[in-house]
């Protein structure tokens, strides 16, 4: 199964091809807010690059979020666009559980943390006993840390900004990684997108909508 990922839910946005659990190709674009001007060149040169037609792709896979207002929509319509002229099948997947899985070979809590913004993050914690990730939700990095009592794992944005406040709080609980792999990555989602599939649950591509936790500005 081809399948194209695409993930936006920050500013460091990425699209990959995947066949099957083979990653065929990865491009990432930290352009900060202009994912409306790079997506879809991006997504031409990375279909052109691997020999393939968007008719060859049988499924998009898409991050949706929580994360940027207007990075994930520009994300999400793009792909609910080509499912729906293509055909092919859709799976939404969580943001942060597709961060997440950049650390789970730690074999340790995991924290997935980005930035949300006047002093929030968006967190959702993976407990390996279970191998589940939490809701996620919109909290303060001091609410995080309140909750966190055994070894754990941080990870994306919101790590990185809140580094410090972390580790006055937790000590040598708090555990971080190296820089390269606190963004969520497109490969991964299309392999979390490609399970949902395969298990029956694809999404329509009339009715998935981003999942932002917060009102945007216009709203408020």
């Amino acid at each position: 199964m081809k399948i194209l990922g695409i993930e936006t839910s920050t500013f460091s946005g990425s699209v990959s091809i995947s066949d099957d659990d083979t990653i065929l190709c990865e491009y990432v674009f930290n352009t900060g807010p202009r994912h409306n001007e790079v997506l879809i060149p991006t997504v031409g040169r990375l279909l052109s690059d691997c020999g393939l037609a968007k008719n060859d792709l049988e499924a998009v896979c898409v991050s949706v979020g929580p994360g940027s207002f207007t990075s994930l929509r520009i994300g999400v319509s793009t792909a609910k666009a080509l499912c729906y002229s293509l055909g092919s099948d859709l799976a939404g997947v969580p943001s942060l559980e597709i961060l997440a899985s950049n650390a789970l070979w730690c074999g340790d809590g995991v924290c997935a943390m980005t930035d949300a913004g006047r002093e929030e993050v968006f967190v959702s914690f993976y407990d390996p006993g279970s191998a589940e990730m939490t809701p996620a939700e919109i909290t303060t990095p001091e609410s995080v840390c309140a909750k966190v009592s055994k070894k754990t794992v941080f990870v994306g944005s919101g790590a990185l900004l809140h580094t410090n406040l972390i580790q006055d709080f937790l000590g040598d609980k708090a555990v971080f990684l190296p820089a390269n792999l606190n963004n969520p990555r497109a490969s991964v989602c299309t392999f979390l997108g490609r399970k949902k599939i395969l298990s029956g649950q694809k999404d329509d591509p009339f009715t998935l909508t981003p999942f932002y936790l917060r009102r945007s500005a216009a709203e408020r």
